[in-house]
């Protein structure tokens, strides 16, 4: 009996070795959509131009985040929705790392502000989370997020995934989706 267990031992090693591995996103910052049947839909990546203009709106000056089209090639037809989003590691609190945020989708480009300077008046700057788009995250495999987000209203959406490790100048990579009632 002793000799069968020990030669069953790598076998059933092996099996809980694979079912262990997940797939993630091949690159940092990429997203995929985790669909109810257990497939994923990897989402429509962009390169992502910023804009910052003087804006009566916010009164002061606003940073704001462009995509070239009016809407992403990734249609979601349910308001609940679960992502898994790659980042350089999953240590650190996917708040802190992901930025989801709502366009606003117009004919020929989607925009979002993401930051408003206030520095000439006498209000403060901060972040523009008006936009900014509520979820919970928990870690998935060795280095991704399992992002869930819920009641989501037709429209465009982005994400960015930032490597807090690491602050240069590289091309924003935007991934989009859309919601379609």
């Amino acid at each position: 009996m002793t000799k069968k267990m020990i030669c069953l031992l790598p076998i059933l090693a092996m099996c809980v070795c694979l079912k262990a591995q997940v797939k993630e996103p091949d690159y940092v910052g990429e997203a995929y959509l985790l669909k109810e049947d257990g497939t994923f839909e990897k989402l429509e990546k962009n390169l992502a131009d910023y804009k910052v203009s003087l804006s009566l709106k916010v009164n002061g000056t606003a940073t704001s985040i462009f995509v070239e089209g009016a809407s992403s090639k990734t249609k979601v037809s349910v308001s609940n929705v679960r992502l898994v989003v790659r980042a350089v590691d999953n240590n650190s609190d996917p708040l802190s790392v992901v930025s989801i945020f709502k366009f606003n989708a117009k004919k020929k480009k989607r925009t979002a502000i993401l930051l408003v300077d206030r520095s000439e008046t006498l209000l403060a700057s901060r972040t523009y989370s008006k936009n900014q788009v509520r979820f919970e995250g928990e870690k998935y495999g060795n280095s991704s997020y399992s992002l869930y987000l819920n009641d989501l209203k037709e429209g465009e959406y982005g994400i960015m995934v930032v490597n807090p490790n690491n602050q240069d100048e590289k091309i924003e990579v935007v991934s989009c989706f859309s919601v379609v009632k």
